[in-house]
């Protein structure tokens, strides 16, 4: 039987041994309707506002998580039975399915939580993947589900496995920072990948129980490489996830969104989308079934902006003019040490928006982020793998911040943002009345 292939801007070729049990499983996987939707869910949401190549979507990003997550789990150095390769290659290509249309954006504004809907389409009964799952094995939906959610129970033996999924050092995020680093054309979205797979380890610790358990680890000869990739890490979160365009067209996204939601509450309707359609209710804080939930993407949303810039809502038809048109809220970089000052500055930010007749809760957005780049070993952490284990050449096994400076003051750094996000006349009127705001803005746009 020949190997379906596949051309990926990242991986050269992935290919799919249809012989292969576990290889096949991840073929009838990814032709469901649930994982084909990811399709026309964005990887990267509004970030091509600014990095016009950020286009890729979140089937991509989750087909070279299920590439770099075979391709882990065959390089180490213990047997994987097929049973276990077809869990873990699932969990892989399934992580993002729970994901909405600008999914940080419906999240903040409707309180819905990404991994109980991913969770909840593996489980659904009727659903597709939970057929295409239940036909190698009546138990695999429950065992794949089960790498989402912190609270369950993961056989310790088996937490090797897990990591591959879920860790600091798991297929998602070394996949996400090669393809968002390629799409948004930065240079610093690189790492020696290979280097690092040719160097997988599995270890035995113990647990709180004094159960055995079994974790992933580097070899030491790769420490130079796990450093580039979570310095490739830190440097996307300031340069690309926390860009202050990209951040400031996400609040006027959010702000929207909250907008709409009231006014559906409060009877307004406007036509594009049924007056029912899952993404209204779930803005008005309506409850959604899983299926309900999976049918609203990108477009609809794209589509509601078009119909809101038209409508009679003066909020809604701004907001939805600007993220259309790319007229975007301009940003001032506020100092999270110092609250006096912030709360001065959007203190006199309201006052500007008032006077040139906007509403302020609307107009004045804030953006607080906070990124640490390396979480350190902690003993009394839940979940002792917060670290990344390497195994020395005397065959110790230490957390790696202890055998590099670099990566140990990357934990002891947590990167914190406040910034305020306003229309372009608002913060020309702020800079003209707070000295405070002119020291602090960034005149280079």
């Amino acid at each position: 039987m020949r190997p379906k292939l596949f051309r990926d801007p990242i991986h050269d070729i992935i290919s799919l041994d249809l012989a292969d049990e576990a290889e096949s499983l991840l073929f009838d996987l990814m032709r469901t309707s649930t994982v084909q939707r990811l399709r026309r869910v964005k990887q990267l949401g509004l970030a091509s506002l600014v990095y016009q190549g950020a286009e890729h979507s979140r089937f991509a990003h989750s087909m070279g998580v299920a590439h770099i997550a075979r391709r882990m789990v065959d390089a180490l150095p213990i047997e994987v039975d097929t049973r276990t390769r077809q869990e873990v290659f699932a969990a892989a290509l399934l992580h993002d399915v729970g994901h909405g249309p600008f999914s940080h954006a419906i999240e903040k504004v409707t309180g819905v939580n990404h991994e109980r809907f991913t969770r909840e389409a593996i489980l659904d009964e009727e659903g597709e993947i939970f057929q295409v799952l239940r036909r190698v094995d009546a138990e695999l939906p429950f065992d794949v589900a089960r790498y989402f959610g912190a609270r369950e129970r993961f056989d310790p033996a088996r937490q090797v496995f897990r990591d591959v999924v879920s860790s600091q050092l798991d297929a998602d995020r070394q996949d996400y920072i090669l393809r968002d680093g390629h799409a948004t054309g930065v240079k610093i979205g690189v790492y020696d990948f290979e280097r690092i797979l040719a160097t997988l380890k599995v270890y035995e610790s113990r647990g709180a129980q004094g159960e055995a358990v079994r974790r992933l680890a580097v070899s030491y000869r790769a420490r130079e490489a796990v450093e580039d990739y979570l310095i490739a890490r830190f440097h996307m979160f300031k340069q690309v996830y926390l860009h202050k365009t990209v951040r400031a067209a996400e609040k006027m996204l959010e702000a929207v969104l909250h907008r709409a939601g009231k006014r559906y509450k409060e009877g307004m309707r406007w036509g594009g989308l049924d007056d029912e359609h899952p993404l209204l209710r779930m803005l008005s804080g309506q409850e959604l079934t899983t299926r309900e939930y999976l049918e609203v993407d990108d477009t609809d949303v794209w589509m509601m902006l078009k119909v809101w810039q038209r409508g009679e809502d003066e909020v809604l038809a701004r907001l939805s003019e600007g993220l259309l048109n790319r007229e975007l809220y301009k940003t001032v970089d506020l100092p999270p040490g110092d609250p006096v000052l912030v709360a001065r500055i959007l203190d006199r930010a309201a006052e500007v928006a008032r006077e040139q007749g906007l509403e302020v809760d609307y107009a004045v957005l804030v953006d607080r982020a906070r990124d640490t780049p390396y979480r350190p070993y902690d003993p009394s952490h839940p979940r002792l793998s917060a670290h990344i284990p390497v195994v020395e050449r005397d065959g110790r096994v230490v957390p790696i911040e202890q055998g590099s400076d670099f990566v140990h003051l990357l934990g002891r750094d947590t990167y914190r943002m406040v910034r305020l996000c306003v229309p372009a006349e608002v913060r020309r009127g702020l800079l003209e009345r707070e000295a405070g705001a002119r020291v602090l803005v960034d005149e280079v746009e």
